[in-house]
């Protein structure tokens, strides 16, 4: 059935087009806009045009389509004609003249267009020696500037060095162009994308594949990573499908390119659940339709009609919390209970800029205006909720593309305070003190020219329990000095999300810290909770009518909460804030915790704010406990914010000791780096990760048995009896 709705989509937009095309190209010409990023920039629709009625030529063998492909192309040497030389004169990539495009973006579709109708015998040799010099002109135009690396424009470029030297073989610079395909595809051929945008990455992944298609390679596929960035992409997936808009990117992101290529996923590994996903996309797209048929969606839909593989069944995903894939290059995790429209979403990002790509890094430092990037078209979202979804409504998304070239105001919207994460300056914000001083605010405090920091992250730790799912995450940042520890708690059977950011300082200084969340609407509010709601990104009305209740459950004078107004993802939104400062010391911690309730909009906030207190610990703030109530039940949630406590000083392994790292949380007492208690009168649900002991209420819970240790590190043929940390544990038991 999938190729059936993709033709019908198709010959739609012929049908349409055929009709206004002319108005269309009339109506570019009388509005020629100058382009500061190309100086020449002629429209793109007649060549991608071109391309769908290029393959209904190649479908039908109607020559009529063969000369209304022809007369498309043509239309670039009247556009050079006319396009206003003050525009690109003084650019020196024109010199020896136009070729009829400029945009690397669209570029290829010139030359796949007429590779549909090389063969047709409607061309006159007139036109096809001026249709084959447009394509040399452009292959050899991009040799001005053969961006590369593994990213998305590197791999554009390739595809159309590799479209034409494929289709004029015999033309002298042909080799050329081949040499230069085999370069720019080098960085991204089975290897690690440098980029971390959620815009770009089926830009880049799609130009991949159909570069492999003209290559003919079937060693391609054989590589585990075009396998793992399939997975990779479809464990991204939202209940609304589309994919979360972390990097630069725009919610909804895109969903045309991953129809075609999980089509080409699915048919190349026989795998369901790419067949399912494409069908998602496809079903996701036509919700995102305009009245006009789109040929640049059209022009997409002839590689899904091309790849796909009718006999394949569908597999839906199984919607669990999961890293998303691993903690070395995705550096993402996934909570979620299901993959239909209503369930429970939320992507963390954690991902840095990293060690890989080096010299393509460099070279775009010294290339371009990348300052304000984690380069590539990535941000400063370390740490950062990126989407929190539930029953259908969107609770947080994230920041959305720079407004204008080469970005917006103080970073717009790359900088680290338009994500949902902890910023850290140097230096005390200016509070009223009795009327002494006048307040200086938190947005004036942490903004600043919006350029990037680097910074380093790793996964501490992730664990899926019957009861919560729950990831720590680390941000090391050398330069300012300081660790930020991010720990996820997500309690499955009541669909809230916690969030404990720890931190601690590496030296001494003066330190504001600043907790920041994003929304578009602030319902209702209270000293240290807002009540939000999300109605629309730009123009995408968001479904649903759910709201997001932002509890900061402590009660302390020193901590600051309140909200600004900030603009972001080109629409007007506020920042949620609780901040601190103070002098803080080598090896200090602070902490902060969230709570982060979905909920319908006629239940009551006081009746969620009663069930949250932050219970007493005789670590704090090197280990913070919440009490909750949660439908009848007295629970317990404990966090050790310090993982060294209990390193005894000595080089007897093991170093840990349960009496330097216990830490009493109220009626709980453990060493665990988490802990979890669900009880009530009749039974008692613990769950908890790398621990020896756990107590409540005076009973002993668990208590790992001893082993013998006799790998000592001096040799010492004397045998050490004591417990190991257990990984993780839960368990139900009578109260």
């Amino acid at each position: 059935m999938s190729k059936a709705a993709y033709q019908h989509y198709l010959e739609e937009v012929v049908k349409y087009h055929l009709e206004q095309q002319h108005q269309i190209i009339r109506d570019w010409k009388g509005n020629i806009q100058q382009s500061n990023l190309f100086g020449y920039s002629p429209t793109s629709y007649p060549a991608v045009l071109g391309v769908v009625l290029g393959f209904r030529y190649q479908q039908t063998g109607d020559e009529t389509y063969a000369r209304l492909v022809a007369d498309l192309l043509l239309e670039y040497e009247e556009i050079k004609r006319i396009y206003p030389k003050q525009f690109y004169a003084h650019r020196i990539e024109y010199k020896k003249g136009l070729p009829p495009l400029a945009d690397f973006f669209d570029m290829n579709a010139y030359a796949r267009a007429y590779r549909f109708i090389q063969k047709s015998n409607s061309l006159t040799p007139t036109t096809r020696q001026t249709l084959e010099q447009g394509i040399a002109d452009c292959a050899n135009f991009l040799f001005n500037f053969p961006e590369w690396g593994p990213m998305n424009r590197a791999m554009l470029r390739a595809l159309t060095y590799q479209i034409s030297a494929r289709t004029l073989s015999d033309h002298p610079d042909a080799p050329r162009w081949q040499k230069m395909a085999d370069v720019l595809v080098k960085d991204s051929y089975q290897r690690w994308e440098a980029e971390d945008a959620a815009i770009y990455h089926p830009v880049w992944l799609m130009a991949l594949f159909n570069f492999v298609d003209l290559k003919q390679d079937d060693d391609f596929f054989k590589s585990s990573i075009p396998r793992y960035y399939l997975d990779y992409f479809l464990h991204q997936m939202t209940p609304l499908v589309s994919l979360p808009d972390y990097g630069d990117a725009w919610w909804p992101s895109e969903a045309i390119r991953w129809v075609a290529i999980f089509e080409k996923g699915a048919a190349v590994y026989q795998e369901p659940l790419y067949k399912w996903a494409a069908h998602q996309f496809w079903n996701f797209q036509q919700t995102l339709s305009t009245a006009v048929p789109d040929i640049h969606v059209a022009r997409t839909l002839i590689d899904a009609i091309l790849w796909s593989d009718e006999s394949l069944p569908e597999k839906s995903l199984k919607g669990e919390s999961r890293l998303v894939m691993e903690e070395s290059v995705g550096k993402k995790i996934v909570f979620r209970n299901g993959t239909n429209p209503e369930s429970t979403y939320l992507l963390l990002n954690y991902r840095d800029e990293g060690t890989d790509s080096y010299l393509f890094r460099e070279y775009m430092r010294s290339t371009i205006t990348a300052e304000e990037e984690r380069t590539h078209h990535s941000h400063a979202d370390e740490n950062a909720i990126i989407s929190l979804l539930h029953q259908g409504s969107i609770l947080l998304h994230d920041a959305g593309y720079r407004p204008f070239l080469p970005s917006g105001d103080y970073g717009a919207f790359r900088a680290d305070y338009f994500h949902n994460r902890l910023v850290v300056r140097k230096n005390r914000r200016w509070i009223r003190l009795e009327g002494q001083r006048a307040e200086q605010s938190l947005w004036e405090m942490i903004r600043n020219s919006g350029f990037y920091r680097p910074v380093e992250t790793q996964l501490i730790d992730f664990w899926t329990f019957q009861a919560f799912d729950y990831s720590r995450t680390r941000l090391k940042d050398l330069e300012m000095g300081y660790e930020w520890d991010r720990i996820i708690v997500y309690h499955k059977k009541a669909g809230f999300f916690i969030a404990i950011d720890g931190v601690k300082f590496l030296r001494r200084d003066i330190f504001t810290l600043a907790n920041l969340w994003h929304t578009q609407k602030i319902l209702a509010s209270g000293e240290n909770w807002f009540n939000t709601r999300i109605d629309n990104i730009l123009t995408y009305k968001a479904p649903g009518n759910q709201e997001l209740l932002v509890y900061f459950p402590f009660v302390d004078p020193e901590r600051y909460v309140g909200n600004f107004d900030i603009n972001r993802h080109n629409q007007p939104e506020k920042a949620l804030y609780e901040t601190i400062a103070d002098f803080f010391y080598e090896n200090q911690f602070a902490v902060f915790v969230t709570v982060l309730f979905p909920h319908g909009p006629n239940v009551s906030v006081d009746s969620i704010l009663k069930n949250f207190q932050i219970i007493p610990s005789n670590q704090f703030p090197r280990a913070v406990g919440l009490k909750m109530n949660i439908n009848g039940k007295e629970e317990y949630l404990a966090v050790k914010l310090d993982l060294n406590m209990d390193y005894a000083h000595r080089t007897w392994r093991p170093r840990y000791d349960y009496e330097l790292g216990k830490v009493q949380y109220d009626l709980l007492e453990t060493d665990a780096n988490l802990a979890f208690i669900s009880a009530d009168s009749k039974r008692l649900y613990w769950a908890a990760s790398y621990m020896t002991q756990l107590h409540f209420k005076g009973q002993v819970i668990h208590q790992s048995p001893p082993a013998s240790f006799g790998m000592q590190p001096s040799g010492s043929p004397e045998v050490l009896w004591k417990p190991s940390k257990w990984r993780a544990w839960e368990e139900e038991r009578e109260a």
